[in-house]
């Protein structure tokens, strides 16, 4: 039986038709006999080597070469559980699958798919823009489980890290469950945990912001550039949570200033969002052009919900984008979604009445 539905496959060849731009090579490594320890590795192995058959039958620009752990490769990267994928190796990227990417775990491949295609960009700023040229090389293993749904969002980001750092970062997803003494060596017990150069006092727990990432990525790959950096974004976090009277522009909303903004601002919109959210990214303008508009009557602030947990846990934001309007430091009312400007515009003057 065929692990993609017709209906899917449909839907995956018109996506890869419409945002593939390369062929991507992709080596799957099966060992022939299965260990005593791991009766799930013959089902594994073959979910994993149809997968890889039937991508290439939707798309044959994803080239599959399977392999054995007698090849060179795999000494060379490292690979040791049954099965493991190397995705774009032969383009120069180190993007590793140590173990079967099934369950939440396949949108993460089949986005990493498309992004190695492409030859994606990466994460932007100075930061990102920092990672081409760093000084040593940097391994970043981030642990999962199928049945994780914040996972894929990490493993994506590692990913991403590594297409920009082409042959210099190596991304490796680690399916815990199929590694179970290497998750035990850094106590896994929440996924997705992420450890950068196998050094325990990199760990961190949880979905990571792109750019915390980023910048720990830096930490280890270029120290000199990671201390520059560092010390900007703290001038500039500083700069930017500063609350002025009458703020040119939009506040930076954090835990530490969020109560006395509203304490302070009779009329306060806050944009909830996060770097990872695409709609986010389309409300961003829209809040900024009324930021302007609405100078010296509102003012406007953005809280990032992944940097600010205790925030949006206070006021159970659960979708986002999502703005809250709060008059005299009382909630007056809230919309959700990249609504247009004129939607917007209505729902404010609704709920502050200027």
């Amino acid at each position: 039986m065929a692990l993609i539905d017709e209906a899917t496959a449909k839907q995956l060849k018109d996506r890869f038709m419409a945002e593939m731009k390369n062929t991507v090579d992709v080596k799957v490594f099966t060992n022939p006999v299965i260990s005593p320890d791991r009766p799930d590795m013959a089902e594994l192995n073959e979910f994993t080597l149809s997968l890889g058959r039937e991508l290439h039958a939707i798309e044959p620009r994803i080239i599959i070469q399977e392999l054995n752990f007698n090849s060179p490769i795999a000494a060379q990267m490292g690979l040791q559980t049954s099965p493991s994928i190397l995705i774009g190796y032969d383009t120069g990227y180190r993007i590793v699958y140590n173990g079967a990417p099934y369950g939440h775990e396949a949108t993460a491949f089949l986005e990493t798919l498309i992004a190695v295609s492409r030859g994606d960009a990466g994460p932007g700023g100075k930061a990102g823009k920092a990672l081409l040229s760093l000084d040593k090389p940097v391994k970043i293993q981030v642990f999962v489980t199928p049945s994780c749904p914040y996972c894929p969002k990490s493993v994506f980001t590692a990913n991403r890290i590594a297409i920009a750092a082409r042959g210099k970062v190596t991304a490796e997803c680690v399916e815990s469950t199929e590694n179970e003494a290497l998750a035990r060596s850094f106590n896994v017990s929440s996924v997705p945990q992420q450890v950068i150069n196998g050094d325990r006092e990199s760990i961190t727990v949880g979905a990571q912001p792109e750019n915390v990432l980023v910048m720990q990525v830096l930490k280890y790959g270029s120290p000199a550039v990671f201390e520059t950096l560092r010390k900007e974004e703290e001038d500039a976090s500083a700069k930017a949570e500063q609350l002025t009277e009458n703020p040119d522009g939009i506040i930076r909303l954090t835990a530490g200033n969020f109560d006395a903004a509203l304490a302070k601002y009779p009329a306060l919109v806050v944009d909830f969002w996060a770097e990872w959210c695409g709609p986010c990214k389309m409300l961003g303008p829209v809040i900024e052009e009324m930021a302007q508009e609405l100078k010296g009557k509102a003012v406007f602030g953005k809280l990032n919900i992944d940097e600010n947990q205790s925030i949006a846990a206070r006021y159970g934001i659960m979708s986002i984008p999502t703005v809250y309007y709060f008059k005299a430091g009382q909630k007056a009312g809230e919309t959700a979604g990249a609504l247009p400007k004129a939607e917007l515009m209505k729902s404010l003057r609704g709920f502050l009445g200027i």
